[in-house]
């Protein structure tokens, strides 16, 4: 019996490494799309081959370095928190909600066509996913192809419209 219970947690370590590994693989490959589809701002992105991420340091690099611009560096970051997102999706083992709510998107002054970029590559992947899920970006820079379309849905909020209603 003890052998029959070894065995088994054996298998299911082992599945659970290959998982891992699984999501790995699938996280670096979606992060690079996501990185190669930025405007022309940091050649790293275009060029890198390697994504590193260390989930206990809470820490990414590209071929070894994180040293970007600031504005680089918040786009690496979000390009790995969906890239974690998007392998949720193509992967069934993931626990992971089918949510995500991006709240800095134009920190570290991020430019306005380089924001929308973005929102419209997110966007165009979401869209290509049958699984139900949903995403929120709060930004003052909505792109224009999702601007008064479905994607938007609530009041829009600005100088004389601050806060949330209830």
């Amino acid at each position: 019996f003890i052998t029959t219970l070894r065995l088994e947690i054996g298998q299911k370590e082992q599945m659970q490494k290959n998982n891992y590994q699984d999501a790995i693989r699938k996280i670096k490959k979606i992060t690079l799309y996501i990185l190669r589809n930025d405007l022309e701002r940091q050649e790293e992105f275009r060029t890198g081959t390697n994504v590193e991420i260390d989930f206990l340091r809470d820490s990414y690099a590209l071929d070894g370095e994180n040293n970007f611009s600031a504005s680089s560096k918040i786009y690496f970051k979000n390009a790995v928190l969906f890239s974690i997102f998007f392998a949720s999706l193509e992967l069934k083992f993931f626990r992971y909600p089918r949510f995500i709510l991006s709240d800095n998107m134009e920190d570290k002054g991020m430019e306005k066509i380089r924001t929308q970029n973005f929102q419209d590559l997110i966007a165009s992947m979401s869209d290509k996913y049958e699984q139900e899920h949903q995403i929120i970006f709060t930004t003052s820079m909505i792109s224009d192809d999702l601007n008064n379309k479905p994607y938007c849905v609530g009041r829009e909020y600005e100088k004389n419209n601050k806060t949330l209603n209830i």
